[in-house]
């Protein structure tokens, strides 16, 4: 004799519904051990706070860009232009020093005297704009668009600019070779981001 076993509707949509929370609960488990700070960004928004930022580790040739420019907008009108300059040229290549020494110091020295500049800034690289090897160079150059911020900015000066940053690399390490004009900028200013 066979026996019929009755289950109720109610019964079936709950064991429906605990079998998808379960299912739900296992895939935010194998999401959360493939990336922690998925996690706690998510628990951050939840919860109204602002997490921590995740440090990008970025490449070598960047992270030579962020350095130079963070030496180069760091101004101080208490120190020598000799100083700055020092600063800036440790980072540079020989020609990207040269430009610096002849080009941009007198500039700086005047700027930072007349307004008298005390400021520090943030760096951040945005993307590789160009890989070249320009004839007569032993190397490859990247050119890096970047994004200034400066924490204390001049009169009439934004406090967030683009620059845009040639980088070469000399004995193995990247150093700054120079700092774009905006006319030169200005091609890569028009190419969208990916």
């Amino acid at each position: 004799m066979k026996r019929e076993i009755q289950i109720s509707r109610q019964t079936i949509n709950t064991a429906i519904f605990l079998i998808v929370v379960l299912a739900l609960i296992g895939a935010g488990f194998l999401i959360v051990r493939r990336d922690p700070a998925l996690f706690s960004g998510v628990l951050a928004r939840l919860e109204g706070i602002t997490s921590t930022p995740i440090q990008i580790i970025q490449p070598p040739d960047a992270q030579a860009v962020v350095k130079a420019l963070t030496a180069f907008y760091t101004l101080d009108y208490t120190e020598s232009i000799d100083q700055w300059q020092a600063g800036v040229c440790a980072l540079s290549t020989p020609n990207g020093c040269q430009l610096i020494q002849s080009l941009f110091a007198p500039t700086v020295r005047q700027v930072v005297e007349a307004n008298q500049v005390k400021t520090s800034c943030t760096v951040q690289a945005v993307r590789m704009v160009e890989e070249s090897t320009p004839q007569g160079h032993d190397g490859v150059t990247h050119i890096w668009q970047m994004e200034v911020t400066l924490d204390n900015p001049w009169p009439g000066e934004n406090p967030t600019m683009t620059v845009y940053a040639e980088v070469a690399q000399a004995n193995g390490t990247w150093l700054l070779n120079r700092i774009l004009f905006d006319q030169e900028a200005a091609r890569f200013a028009a190419t969208p981001t990916p």
